[in-house]
């Protein structure tokens, strides 16, 4: 009402200036442009208006002299007469530089128009290359710039090391008897120059002789080591730069020299696995001392697929368990020995009972074969050629293994992240770690997405703001409640213990009832039915109950005021021949109408006020009803208001002005009367 009471008022002002012209013969004065009164300073939120003429900037730059790549901000305040300019007063920032843009926009990044906030708007620009970079601010017809440095950054080179340094050595393996060329490669290998071999465990290093040298690359003649009862020592090796003097420098590489006797006799420590299925094809690793290549490997009488040989260990592909009876009597179950050849020396040690045979693993049932994504389900895997320990995979997810026999596991499973609201199917695999032998279940396991079900909504005649009860089946997870695709706010939650959890909610003040049409117009909500949706947060899983609650109103009337109230224009006409002075309103009345748009109780008009405002006041205004305050007016019903104006015969040197005020139970409104003639 307040607008339209600023609208009255403008066109009566506009009208007197109007009825001045017609008077004087003069033109009325446009009035001034209006300038913002609010704004963010960001280009955003603004009411707009002309810039000021003649404003003073002042610029700003967060970094004078940037790096490349990096940004500045300018600010740009902006003032006229010592006072910031009205929020919201446009300011364009703008470069020609080449690769300078700003980043605050990518519309057109060497253009940005911004606005002030308390006098000040600001942008960032950036550069790719180095150079000054000019930006130029512009506030209506005033301009300022400043100009930007933009620098690439110096990079110091980081200093030569004096350091040596050790790249390879060739041959990394020789004789205890010593006497043989080593040649070592590296950097800065200044002389005079030692050369270290260290084997540890508690014995002296030895000190080879160098032959030659330069600054990259160094030969030197092997110490000899006496072996004892070891087959081979590993050494590190040193090389001392400047040997002896105040600058002397020193560089180790660890483990890189190994000195082998040159007759081994392998030694067998372990085994990993130590059991294999009957049908072979385990790859099994040898773990001792003294292994050389080429080498055979035998389980029983049968040999096995040698893959890889070490000096300490061997890598090989158990044969099947028929293969190992020399009496052919087929598959067996249980240990064999392992015998290891040095294929060279004719060297070999026997492993006795060092690997066992087993029944190959195998899956025949799964009980249950599917449970909650949540985790949790107890399984019980039948089948056999379990060989503890075991992993247990249920759909690519490991499961908690709590029994193992070689015919029956015991397994629980554990929760996934679940990504949709279907269910997730993948297989069951059980593997033995010792040897690797694994078994899939002849059906998948299935982790079970549980789907909501929205079982009842209740609440005693709900309005916005009230608490409703929403009882839901399966509700797992984060909650979301809408009604009427409203967010409702969670107030409570109960596990009722059987599956189902009741929720309080709050019904939203935001919901949009449907309306009634008055016949005098504007609308009056009804009690409307709503959706209501339970959604899970953790599995997106969703149920709506549609136009499960219906919502009522609030309760109460609403005072509705129909119509607008234009000035009163009276034309006044002199007699011709000496006839009377005629006068013309224009609009000859005005109706204004009162509308009950509540819900329940009546809108009761209580009392009906003038005010006078200027000329006459209300003195030539006439408000007439069909019914006299007190009137109460139930939902839909109006009680419409003539209102009339008795122009004077005589030109109004004052717009005649009246404000009527409707007091009602429901609130007041008013509305103001202007009325002239000319």
């Amino acid at each position: 009402m307040k607008q339209t009471t600023q609208r009255f008022t403008l066109l009566a002002l506009m009208a007197l200036l109007a009825l001045f012209a017609g008077c004087k013969g003069e033109s009325p004065t446009a009035p001034p442009p209006l300038t913002g009164t609010s704004g963010n300073g960001n280009g955003s939120g603004s009411t707009g208006g002309q810039p000021p003429v003649g404003a003073n900037i002042a610029l700003t730059v967060s970094t004078a002299s940037p790096f490349t790549g990096s940004t500045s901000t300018i600010t740009a305040t902006v003032t006229q007469n010592n006072a910031p300019v009205p929020n919201g007063t446009a300011v364009e920032f703008a470069t020609t530089a080449l690769n300078a843009n700003f980043t605050d926009t990518t519309d057109n990044p060497t253009t940005l128009i911004r606005t002030t906030t308390n006098g000040v708007a600001k942008a960032t620009v950036t550069s790719g290359t180095a150079g000054p970079v000019v930006v130029t601010v512009t506030v209506n017809n005033v301009t300022k710039s400043v100009t930007l440095n933009f620098q690439d950054p110096i990079i110091q080179p980081p200093p030569t090391s004096t350091s040596p340094t050790i790249s390879s050595i060739s041959p990394t393996s020789g004789l205890p008897t010593g006497n043989q060329t080593v040649t070592i490669t590296g950097t800065n290998f200044r002389t005079p120059l030692r050369v270290l071999f260290d084997p540890g465990n508690g014995q002296a290093p030895k000190e080879g002789f160098v032959t030659s040298s330069t600054l990259t690359q160094l030969t030197v003649n092997t110490p000899a080591f006496d072996l004892g009862v070891a087959q081979q020592i590993v050494a590190s090796i040193t090389v001392i730069v400047e040997a002896g003097t105040p600058t002397e420098q020193r560089v180790t590489k660890s483990a890189a020299f190994t000195i082998t006797a040159p007759v081994l006799t392998p030694v067998v420590r372990s085994l990993a696995p130590t059991s294999g299925p009957i049908d072979g094809g385990t790859r099994v690793t040898i773990t001792g001392d003294a292994f050389e290549s080429p080498a055979q490997v035998f389980f029983g009488s049968a040999q096995a697929q040698v893959l890889n040989v070490q000096f300490h260990t061997i890598d090989v592909i158990t044969p099947a368990a028929r293969d190992t009876n020399p009496n052919g009597s087929g598959a067996v179950t249980g240990p064999v020995s392992v015998r290891v050849l040095n294929v060279n020396s004719g060297k070999s040690v026997t492993a006795d009972a060092a690997f066992r045979y087993v029944n190959k693993a195998q899956i025949t049932a799964v009980t249950p074969d599917q449970g909650p994504f949540t985790g949790g389900t107890r399984v019980l895997i039948d089948g056999t050629g379990f060989n503890e320990p075991v992993t247990v995979y249920l759909d690519g997810i490991a499961a908690s293994v709590i029994k193992v026999t070689p015919t029956e596991i015991t397994a629980i499973s554990n929760g996934i992240a679940v990504t949709g609201c279907g269910d997730a199917t993948g297989p069951i695999i059980v593997t033995n770690v010792d040897n690797g032998d694994s078994a899939t279940a002849p059906t998948p396991w299935i982790y079970r997405v549980l789907k909501p079900v929205i079982v009842s909504v209740s609440g005693a005649n709900p309005a916005p703001g009230t608490t409703v009860s929403v009882v839901v089946a399966n509700a797992v997870g984060i909650p979301r409640i809408t009604i009427g695709g409203i967010g409702a706010a969670i107030v409570s939650q109960t596990d009722n213990g059987n599956g189902t959890t009741t929720f309080g909610v709050q019904v939203p003040a935001t919901l949009k009832f449907e309306q009634l049409s008055c016949p005098a117009g504007g609308t009056a909500a009804q009690s409307t039915a709503f959706d209501v949706t339970y959604t899970s947060l953790t599995t997106t899983c969703t149920d709506t109950l549609v136009k499960g609650l219906t919502i009522v109103p609030p309760v109460g009337p609403v005072f509705t005021l129909i119509g607008a109230v234009i000035p009163f224009q009276g034309t006044i006409t002199p007699g011709s021949g000496g006839g009377p002075t005629t006068v013309t309103v224009d609009p000859a009345s005005e109706t204004v109408t009162v509308v009950n748009t509540g819900n329940g109780g009546p809108l009761t008009i209580t009392g009906i006020s003038q005010a006078g405002g200027g000329g006459t006041g209300c003195a030539r205004f006439s408000v007439l009803s069909s019914q006299l305050p007190p009137t109460s007016l139930n939902q839909c019903e109006s009680l419409p208001l003539t209102i009339k104006y008795s122009a004077p015969i005589v030109p109004t040197a004052t717009p005649d002005v009246c404000t009527i005020t409707i007091n009602t139970n429901a609130g007041s409104k008013s509305f103001t009367l202007n009325g002239s003639a000319q």
